[in-house]
């Protein structure tokens, strides 16, 4: 069977579309913006803020706080799911290990380069070469055989496998593209101080871990933005973020939860824009340093021990609500009617003795200092789960780190005895197994070891039919439900406070990191 974007195709399409580092440099150019914005301008201001601006090393899904605005991908996220963008369509061979790209014509860079599918060939081959650290590259290099230029308007995919996750995971089909005589004219660090795509907007200068700002790329393929420039900062304190938004300093905020967003709810001038299910995260185990974890006891009393409704309502204030699977309702492959362990400490003492696990048993735990769009005031909500576990008994010897000295822990297998795990964009329950339940998995490192999820895991990977790969990841996430090997924690939305210039905006679905901003409309 051959499928194409036909009417049909695309109806299936549309289905499947449901679901820190920084550069060392100071300022590198342009201006800082000034408090007061000036007519057509934003301010947005979060806890996170990415200036990894090169996508053909992309460190995690977190860098697309950037890329969104620069750069467009195969395929891009909006408001109502996924969508054709620098290919206009795509013919899928019938077992699945082809797939040809039509491109779309009279695009150009923002150096004035045409695009061309010789950008798409560049961009997938720098990924999958021996010795990129991009986050994704082993899924890339383990699917793509070769890619073959058919003329400047399409693209052809060889694979090794099957890869249906291309269209249905945000870590593949959405990969950015980038301009090839460009980058190889400037260079790797020539790229990442001045980075060039065919986005919405055009980099135009940043101050490392303070600001970074982008002008309207008015030749824009897609809708041009009304917004003449964007500045997105630092701000990690919530109070700040807030003030921000209500005196005018910042026009979007991100990162606000319980009491703040309430304020910002209940004052007429702020409106509140949503991204639903764009973060999931989980509770996971450390077998080496926390042997005792591989006895499932060990780990229901971990989820009796959590007060995951309370955490919800009173710090997180309705932006994420416990979740019963790592999977959200948005997820391929959620499996709707599983059930959520409740909060009962007693229950979880009564399982630690019978493990044998002695009261004052002293665990690492890691808490993260920033927030970020998988879980709205992170250090606040660890810090919770931290003294839930004190309460049944255990000795927390809390590791606090930021998001990128988390990020080196994990990938050097450094995880504390007890380890939380969040994943931006849970588009696709396939990519979540592979990253953290597989015992070649790169975030749980190894600590996870049932055979069972190892063969879900190749099989969906080899599935040639949307509908059967769905029933796997299904299968999945009912054998999870019972074995617990990783305790689910929340399913977070991401919301965005906004100022009384802000008439009107479209943030994309189940992501915290994409923008849109080419929807939003002042009231200036």
């Amino acid at each position: 069977m051959i499928w194409s974007l036909s009417r049909r195709a695309h109806s299936r399409w549309k289905r499947v579309a449901l679901a820190a580092a920084t550069v060392s440099a100071g300022l590198l150019s342009g201006t800082p913006p000034g408090v007061a914005q000036t007519k057509g301008e934003i301010v947005v201001a979060g806890a996170l803020l990415r200036q990894q601006f090169d996508p053909t090393v992309m460190v995690a899904v977190t860098d697309y706080n950037a890329y969104d605005l620069l750069f467009d991908g195969l395929i891009n996220l909006g408001a109502k799911g996924k969508y054709p963008a620098l290919a206009t369509g795509w013919t899928i061979s019938a077992d699945a290990r082809q797939i040809d790209f039509e491109l779309r014509k009279n695009v150009r860079f923002h150096n004035g380069d045409a695009f061309s599918a010789e950008d798409v060939k560049f961009t997938y081959e720098t990924i999958i070469k021996e010795g990129n650290t991009h986050s994704y590259r082993k899924t890339f290099a383990d699917s793509i055989d070769r890619i073959e230029v058919i003329d400047p308007a399409r693209v052809r995919f060889i694979l090794k496998q099957p890869w249906l996750a291309f269209f249905s995971s945000a870590r593949y089909g959405l990969q950015p593209i980038v301009p090839k005589a460009y980058y190889e004219k400037v260079g790797a660090k020539g790229f990442l101080e001045k980075p060039v795509g065919t986005g919405p907007f055009k980099f135009a200068g940043m101050k490392a871990g303070e600001w970074s700002r982008f002008e309207v790329n008015s030749e824009y393929w897609g809708q041009v933005a009304e917004i003449k420039s964007v500045t997105q900062k630092m701000v990690k304190e919530p109070f700040t973020l807030y003030a921000m938004v209500e005196k005018g300093e910042a026009d979007v905020v991100f990162g606000l939860s319980g009491a703040l967003l309430d304020k910002v709810k209940s004052d007429s001038k702020m409106r509140i824009f949503e991204s639903k299910y764009s973060g999931t995260s989980g509770m996971y185990f450390n077998k080496t340093k926390f042997p005792a974890s591989a006895d499932k006891r060990v780990r229901l009393a971990v989820a009796y021990a959590l007060n995951r409704a309370e955490i919800a309502k009173r710090v997180l204030g309705g932006v994420c609500e416990p979740a019963t699977s790592i999977f959200t309702p948005a997820t391929f492959g959620y499996q709707a009617g599983l059930q959520s362990i409740p909060y009962d400490p007693a229950k979880a003492k009564q399982l630690l003795a019978e493990a044998g696990v002695k009261p004052g048993t002293e665990i690492s735990f890691t808490l993260h200092s920033e927030s970020f769009g998988s879980l709205p005031s992170a250090p606040q909500v660890l810090e919770a789960l931290a003294g839930n576990l004190e309460a049944v008994g255990f000795k927390v010897v809390r590791e606090s780190v930021d998001t990128s000295s988390w990020l080196a822990m994990m990938r050097a297998k450094k995880q504390p005895a007890v380890f939380y795990g969040p994943s931006s964009m849970p588009d696709d329950g396939g990519e979540t197994i592979e990253g953290w339940f597989t015992s070649k998995a790169l975030w749980s490192s190894g600590n996870i070891q049932v055979p069972a999820y190892d063969e879900i895991a190749k099989a969906q990977v080899e599935a040639v039919d949307l509908k059967k790969r769905e029933g796997m990841l299904q299968a999945f996430a009912k054998l999870e439900n019972e074995n617990l090997e990783a305790v689910p924690l929340f399913w977070c939305s991401t919301t965005f406070a906004a100022g009384p210039r802000i008439k009107q905006w479209s943030p994309a679905v189940s992501s915290a990191y994409h923008y849109n901003f080419q929807t939003m409309k002042l009231a200036e």
